[in-house]
């Protein structure tokens, strides 16, 4: 399983990094072209905005599988491995139950804004386009948090 998480969280990861990149390079090109033409490439902030969307919670599933998030270990490094994992899978278990109720409430949120009609200021972009990446990147942090609570508690049993 771990496996298989691995593979989709690296490659989502690259998709929104790349999706990053693809933009960045258009805010490039707009600002050549402002500079030398006097011509500016129209919706430059509706597209960036929508790539850090998607780089940001495309690769936060990465982040949450490999457990890099910020982290105070100074006490956990010191307890023996069994309460070291029962330690951290507590903190998965909450990390899990706040995942779900952060993607939860957001798919509510996502509804109305859709039902709204809502869009990007300048190029109408429909608020779905924005929504499915951070939606699917919050179920899948959902799933990666399940991993690895899955991880945790087994270590916390077995040694």
């Amino acid at each position: 399983m771990r496996r298989i998480a691995e593979k989709l969280a690296v490659a989502l990861a690259a998709a929104g990094v790349g999706s990053l990149m693809i933009t960045i390079l258009v805010v490039i090109a707009d600002i050549s072209a402002r500079k030398s033409l006097g011509y500016s490439i129209r919706g430059t902030i509706d597209l960036t905005q929508l790539a850090q969307v998607a780089c940001v919670f495309l690769a936060l599933p990465y982040v949450f599988l490999n457990e890099s998030h910020i982290s105070v270990d100074f006490v956990a490094d010191r307890m023996p491995a069994r309460w070291r994992a029962r330690v951290r899978a507590a903190g998965g278990l909450v990390t899990l139950a706040l995942m779900v109720a952060i993607t939860w409430y957001s798919f509510a949120q996502a509804r109305i804004q859709i039902a709204q009609g809502d869009r990007s200021v300048t190029l109408g972009i429909p608020i779905l386009a924005y929504w499915v990446p951070a939606l699917a990147g919050m179920a899948l942090c959902c799933a990666a948090a399940a991993v690895v609570l899955g991880e945790h508690t087994r270590k916390s049993f077995l040694r």
